[in-house]
This record gives structure tokens, sequence and C-alpha cells, in this order.
């Protein structure tokens, strides 16, 4: 099991296109289209597979619902965030439905005493309970649905790489800066979708800001990670069982 460094996707990438908190003041109301892995796209764009509603309260809590294109809730997220810089939540909470409209999870994360905790419920059943140190190492248990308890060091319901320390090595050894990026002062993220099998086999990738990034760093990325043979950890239902799922992960470039 691995103990590491985390990186929550959704809402890094999320508040970035979403541009919070300037997007939307009290009350206002936004509607994004989304693409197949909740990805805001243009308007009108033919890869739109759901529409999220956005909106904030006079309190200051920013309100996400996302629906499919037949109107169907598919989620309905609630977060409250502190002024700092970055911009971090301080609490959330995450309903994901089912296609027949019944809740099947909900997930809270929150902070306290500079630990980031994860609490994942079915009905008021606890199924996850998991908290990250500031140096974003965890540990937590998983509770099986025969109420049989495991220990884990990740959020098991997502995709993970079996060491972070050995990616972050194998980064340091085989990942390059292209000269025509350094001529161009460009640098960022480029942030991975890997589509991860039950076996912990890596069945698809995508470059997910492609189109706002650098190609000669697109292309690195790429090279590097037809490289990469380190395996990966599969992604868990919620009765514990391995499942297929999307993990994104960013490669980071700066210039020194």
């Amino acid at each position: 099991m691995m103990k590491g460094k985390w990186t929550f996707f959704g809402l890094v990438v999320g508040l970035g296109y979403l541009g919070f908190p300037g997007l939307v003041e009290a009350q206002e109301r936004k509607i994004i289209p989304l693409d197949a892995h909740f990805l805001p796209i243009a308007s009108g764009d033919e890869d739109q597979k759901y529409s999220k509603i956005v909106t904030v309260s006079p309190e200051g809590e920013l309100v996400e619902k996302t629906y499919d294109l037949n109107y169907a809730l598919v989620s309905a997220k609630k977060s409250m965030f502190e002024a700092s810089e970055p911009l971090e939540p301080v609490w959330e909470e995450e309903k994901h439905y089912a296609s027949d409209g019944t809740l099947k999870y909900t997930q809270f994360k929150y902070r306290k005493d500079n630990a980031n905790y994860t609490k994942v419920f079915v009905g008021d059943k606890p199924v996850l309970d998991l908290v990250c140190d500031s140096s974003l190492n965890c540990e937590g248990f998983f509770i099986a649905p025969d109420g049989e308890e495991e220990a884990v060091d990740r959020d098991i319901f997502k995709p993970g790489l079996p060491d972070m320390k050995a990616w972050n090595e194998f980064l340091g050894k085989n990942l390059s800066y292209p000269q025509s990026a350094r001529n161009n002062r460009a640098e960022g993220e480029i942030w991975l979708g890997l589509k991860i099998d039950e076996r912990g086999e890596l069945m698809d990738s995508f470059v997910v800001n492609r189109a706002s990034s650098d190609p000669s760093l697109v292309k690195e990325v790429e090279r590097v990670l037809e490289r990469y043979a380190g395996g990966f950890l599969p992604a868990r239902d919620l009765q514990g069982s391995p499942t297929t799922a999307w993990m994104y992960l960013p490669i980071r470039f700066r210039l020194g």
C-alpha cells in the first residue's frame, strides 16, 4: 500500500476552471457544460455529457449540482472556503446519486488541527474513515459490508500509485525539460488522465489540459508515461471489490 502525497484533482482543476471566487457572486447562478470526465468545456461542445449549476450562498457556501443530459441529478456538493492563497476548502459535503435518483453515498472532507479528514457513508453507515497529516501521509480504515475493518493508507475508491516516492524518483530520472519550452519560458502542470482497470493495468490515457499547455511539455509527458513500468493500484467499489476507474496526476514543470 502507498504512503505519499495525494492531490484532490476534482477540487484543484474544478476551481481552476471556475475561477472561484471571482466567477460567482452571492446568489448568482452559473451553468457550466462538462465532458465525460466532469471537466468544463465550451458551451455547445458536442462532447458535453453533464451540466454543473454553481451558486454561492450569502454565507459564502459554494453549491455545485451536476446533472446528466436527461436532467437527472448526478452529484450535489457543498463547500466552505477560507480566505487563503491558494484558496482551500475547510469543509466539503458531496452526495452521489444513482441513475434512478437514489443516494449512493455521501463523502465528507474537512480540515482540523493541520490534518485532512475524509469520511464516506452509505446511508448512515461509515465505509471509509481516513486522515492525512500535513505531509499528506494517510491512515485509516475501510469497513466492508460484513462489518470487517481493513486498515488503509489512501482513498481506496480512487486508483493510485503503489509508491509515490518511487514515482517521484522515476520522474526525476526520466523527465526532461524540453529546450523549446525553456526558450518559450513555458512552465506549469500537465494533467494526465489514466484509466486503470481492476487488475491495476493502464487501459487508456490522455492529457487533460492539452489545449492550454505547451505542446513540447505535453509530448514529454506522453514520452515518459510510455516508459513507466511501476504499475498502479486499482480503485475499489463500496463493497471493497476492485473496479475500473479514472485517476488524474499532475506533472509539474518549473523553471529555476
